[in-house]
């Protein structure tokens, strides 16, 4: 079968993406820049030094595949390359995306604008000869996302987020859903000491205030996405 995306591209060559953060980012001192259709805050005039820190990465690619289960499992093996099932809770890093589970029925896969276009093309290929529905919705423009760095980003989440994200409870690449200041979420653990953060878009300016407010009671505050290199 064909797949076809059940959005549009987010941003195209006449349209640049904005976060629901940028304000705020801007009022902050962030340094904005062009990339990839995006306006995306890349550095402050006083970046964050203390144990934690968070980034606004918004512009992330968010695709979230649907199908029945058997077929979902073959298409992520054959576009993401990994060779075992996605595991409940567990998010696996491959082909430069995060394939994290949702429910049995739904994948959220999520990359850097720049890979868009191959993401793309690898669930088209993937799902050639899957005779079952399969659909795809663009998520871009739909979930904000903030990351927290730094040895003190487990302690940031836990001043607004009750989701344990302790190592030995959440290792590196668990996904979990859960209430993220007091709104439906997830938190990706990326790192040791990178926690990513997905609420509904319309909530990314509430996001903002909240994780800033209790990253400046931890001494941190924003950084751009070069820092996060």
């Amino acid at each position: 079968m064909s797949l076809a995306f059940l959005t549009p591209d987010a941003v195209g060559e006449r349209v640049l993406g904005r976060s629901p953060m940028e304000r705020l980012a801007r009022a902050g001192g962030a340094r904005m820049e062009q990339r990839e259709g995006w306006n995306v805050a890349v550095a402050y005039a006083s970046g964050a030094t203390g144990r934690v820190a968070f980034a606004d990465r918004s512009h992330l690619l968010k695709l979230e595949l649907q199908a029945e289960p058997s077929a979902l499992a073959g298409i992520v093996a054959a576009a993401s390359g990994v060779d075992r099932g996605l595991e409940p809770g567990r998010a696996a890093r491959s082909e430069g995306a995060w394939w994290c589970p949702v429910a049995p029925t739904r994948v959220l896969v999520l990359a850097e604008p720049e890979d868009a276009a191959r993401i793309r093309a690898a669930l088209a290929g993937a799902c050639d000869d899957v005779p079952s529905t399969v659909t795809v919705a663009d998520l871009t423009c739909g979930l904000a996302a903030l990351t927290l760095a730094g040895p003190g980003a487990r302690e940031l989440l836990a001043r607004f987020c009750a989701i344990d994200a302790r190592p030995a409870v959440m290792p590196v690449g668990a996904f979990r859903p859960g209430s993220v200041a007091r709104t439906p979420g997830y938190v990706l653990r990326e790192n040791d000491e990178r926690l990513l953060v997905l609420v509904g878009w319309a909530l990314g300016h509430y996001l903002w205030t909240v994780v800033a407010d209790a990253a400046e009671n931890l001494g941190g505050g924003p950084v751009g996405v070069d820092a996060l290199l």
